[in-house]
């Protein structure tokens, strides 16, 4: 039924389109051949609906659930960040068929606002895991998508256990990087103008919805193209410093989800999504893509495994900077009254994004700035050894004491510290003491980083601070950290987010 509204819709499309003649052919389509070949979203699709979880290599498997984990555990903890409050509570007020809920409440949405919601609670914090070769944050819309799916699932009578959660994450997830790399490769998305969480998440969100919703191949391409015809994601709030960066996500998590429900109820989308005319390369990255970094290993390689947990609660591309610090102060037993100045020297991505203006980045008036500043990160790290969620609330910002060390802070742009294979650029300290000495680090890969990775029991106590920031009983996240590290055996993942519930 889908393929025939297809025909006629493409047949009608061509009718009208005759009496158009004036008008230049590109605008409407490709010439020649091209015309008539799949576009290449077919490809992500099929590898979306149809990856199973026996297929997955082991070391897939293990990085998904930690994936899983590390999402949820960095949203719990957000419900009242700025711009998450008020989103919640309009969420709560319009309302709607109680199908999934609200990460660590007993609150009931719509699939898609929840997964809005959730979504936005997973980003807020800055908190949430990247792939660094394209500075994708993938999980905090591709996680919440399935969670809320699952829910949904379970509400009509159908369950969907932990491995279809794993295969379905591991595959979207997959979708999200290659998408995010084969678009201008070689240059840094802020460079180019977009932020690529929200961007890609349209597309791979309404791809994880179609295969957890259980949509044909033809009705998932339509909600990828639904998907594309809403895309946004341009970098003004990261520069800028807004909540605006909390919400990103969110808009892609429901536009994923709103996307596939039309699509199921026979709402055609595009189906040139990506190398039409008018599709994404062309028309978001000036037809520059890498076409083997979109397809090659599909089904074989998955890039997920690629993914950095973050440590610090703060923009990755200022990890690196704080690594630095803390070696620095450790290593020389460094205090704070020591230090008579830093320089962060760092390539043009990373300063433009987290090193200039200087003055607002030695004084961030909001969260979302300190987040968002490598003289803030540096001065925490320096002061107090440690870089935790504490350092980015309102109480932080009023420390005289960050504010007088950040104050401190010189940046400076070097394009030699640009990171050849791509992702967040190196950097290189230079600390001048009091005394007169000067103690310089080059650190190249950011604690998280699969070159750099974090242990066990690093996953673990982040996940415990996560859940002590959310007041949840030590007892309760004891126990679900078990559960999610064994993912696999879970008969029922709405029942896994339901004992998310706190108090």
């Amino acid at each position: 039924m889908m393929e025939t509204s297809r025909r006629k819709f493409v047949g009608l499309s061509a009718l009208l389109a005759s009496s158009w003649a004036t008008t230049p052919a590109w605008a409407f389509l490709e010439p020649g051949p091209a015309a008539a070949a799949p576009d290449a979203v077919y490809a992500l699709v099929d590898h979306c609906l149809n990856t199973r979880y026996e297929a997955l290599p082991p070391e897939v498997v293990a990085a998904t659930r930690i994936q899983i984990l590390d999402t949820v555990a960095v949203a719990l903890p957000a419900l009242d960040a700025d711009g998450i409050r008020q989103l919640h509570a309009w969420s709560r007020e319009t309302g709607g068929k109680g199908e999934s809920l609200v990460l660590g409440t007993r609150t009931r949405l719509p699939a898609e606002k929840a997964a809005r919601l959730n979504a936005a609670m997973a980003a807020a914090l800055e908190f949430d895991d990247t792939y660094e070769p394209s500075l994708l944050h993938a999980s905090c819309t591709i996680v919440p998508v399935a969670l809320a799916l699952a829910e949904q699932a379970a509400a009509g009578g159908r369950k969907v256990d932990g491995k279809e959660l794993i295969a379905a994450v591991a595959a979207g997830t997959d979708a999200a990087c290659r998408l995010s790399r084969a678009g201008s490769p070689g240059i840094s998305p802020f460079i180019v103008g977009w932020d690529p969480t929200p961007m890609y998440g349209f597309l791979a969100s309404s791809m994880v919805a179609a295969r957890l919703m259980g949509l044909t191949r033809e009705q998932a391409v339509s909600a990828v193209g639904l998907a594309y015809h809403q895309l946004s994601g341009n970098a003004q709030a990261s520069v800028d410093g807004t909540h605006a960066k909390r919400l990103g996500s969110g808009f892609a998590a429901y536009g994923g989800i709103l996307s596939a429900r039309l699509a199921r109820h026979g709402v055609l989308g595009s189906d040139r999504v990506l190398g039409g005319v008018k599709g994404l390369f062309r028309q978001y990255h000036g037809g520059k893509f890498d076409q083997e970094a979109l397809l090659g290993g599909l089904g074989t390689r998955f890039l997920g495994v690629d993914i950095a947990p973050k440590p610090y609660p703060s923009c990755r591309g200022g990890h690196v900077a704080i690594d630095g610090a803390l070696e620095l102060v450790k290593a020389h037993d460094i205090r704070p009254d020591d230090v008579a100045s830093v320089t962060i020297y760092s390539p043009p991505a990373e300063m433009m994004l987290l090193g200039a203006p200087i003055e607002k980045k030695r004084n961030p008036r909001s969260i979302v700035e300190a987040q968002f500043s490598n003289p803030w990160m540096v001065a925490a790290a320096i002061q107090d050894r440690e870089v935790g969620l504490r350092h980015f609330s309102e109480a932080a910002l009023k420390r005289a004491d960050l504010r007088a060390l950040a104050a401190r802070m010189t940046t400076v742009e070097d394009k030699g510290l640009v990171r050849p294979d791509g992702g967040p650029g190196f950097v290189r300290l230079e600390l001048r003491t009091r005394a007169g000495k000067t103690h310089e680090k080059l650190v190249r890969f950011a604690k998280g980083d699969p070159k750099n990775p974090m242990s066990p029991e690093e996953y673990r106590a982040k996940a415990f601070a996560c859940t002590d920031a959310a007041r949840m009983p030590r007892a309760q996240a004891g126990r679900l950290v078990a559960r999610f590290m064994a993912l696999e055996a879970e008969p029922d993942v709405a029942s896994l987010v339901a004992a998310l519930a706190i108090g």
